[in-house]
């Protein structure tokens, strides 16, 4: 509403003010609007956390991230070790020897047509448990042994499949037991497959420590001392300028006072 005043020939216009509230406002809508500025931004810190704790908490779950990329990378070079190790022990080959009714059978596993296997699927297990053992520029060697122990066990499982060597073993297996034959026709299993996917698995594995064992922790790192840092003292002098820089600190932060401790009541 406005005033209307005719003193000295003019008009006036002077605004007033409500006298009273509308009887229908919410007594709680201005308590919620500010609520509502008050609320915390995206992506800010939760009070009563410091820069410091959010840090130190992105730094944990990378570290626990890592840990799970080593554990994994291990037991993917564990598996393909052990499945190479149990294929090369199966029989890939079996045959008949002589001429009924003098007949002998004969077979031979992948450890007879190629002993490689086996003893490279061991030093693939050696090369896995190794991999948490070591750090940086030894892990990716580790992971390079890897990868040359992967493609050594599929090219010699792959190599001794034919049934030809096969047929030369069983042959000298007949041989010694009395049946003179240069070979013996055989009939050769797919153990030699699975050898194969198993020396896959362990070239992947050590392709991945080298590209990522780097960033890998160690065992060591589990035992690191956990107690807080000294705090740093603020330099005077250019000498103690200096000192601070060789230690890695900056000397123009001030000193943090160190935590309080609290001694529980007895």
């Amino acid at each position: 509403m406005a005033a209307v005043s005719s003193e000295g020939g003019g008009v006036n216009a002077e605004p007033t003010e409500q006298a009273a509230a509308s009887p229908n406002a919410d007594p709680n809508s201005d308590s919620s609007a500010a609520e509502v500025h008050r609320a915390v931004p995206a992506g800010a810190a939760e009070p009563g956390s410091s820069p410091h704790d959010v840090g130190a908490e992105a730094e944990a779950a990378a570290r626990s991230r890592l840990r799970r990329e080593l554990g994994t990378t291990v037991l993917i070079a564990l598996l393909g070790g052990v499945i190479a190790w149990v294929a090369a022990g199966r029989v890939w080959a079996t045959g008949t020897a002589g001429e009924v009714p003098s007949t002998l059978q004969v077979s031979a596993t992948g450890n007879d047509l190629s002993a490689a296997v086996t003893a490279l699927a061991l030093t693939a297990l050696a090369g896995a448990l190794a991999l948490p053992a070591t750090q940086r520029l030894a892990r990716r060697l580790v992971g390079v042994l890897l990868v040359a122990v992967g493609i050594g066990a599929a090219v010699n499982a792959f190599s001794a499949r034919g049934a030809g060597h096969a047929a030369h073993i069983l042959g000298e297996k007949a041989a010694a037991k009395g049946f003179a034959s240069g070979s013996v026709p055989a009939h050769t299993a797919s153990w030699w497959l699975l050898a194969v996917v198993g020396g896959v698995l362990i070239v992947v594995a050590g392709a991945v420590a080298i590209v990522r064992g780097a960033a890998w922790p160690g065992m060591s790192s589990r035992y690191e001392s956990a107690a807080p840092k000294p705090a740093s003292v603020v330099p005077e002098t250019a000498k103690d300028i200096w000192d601070a820089l060789d230690r890695g600190e900056d000397p123009t932060e001030p000193a943090r006072p160190p935590a309080p401790t609290i001694t529980p009541n007895r």
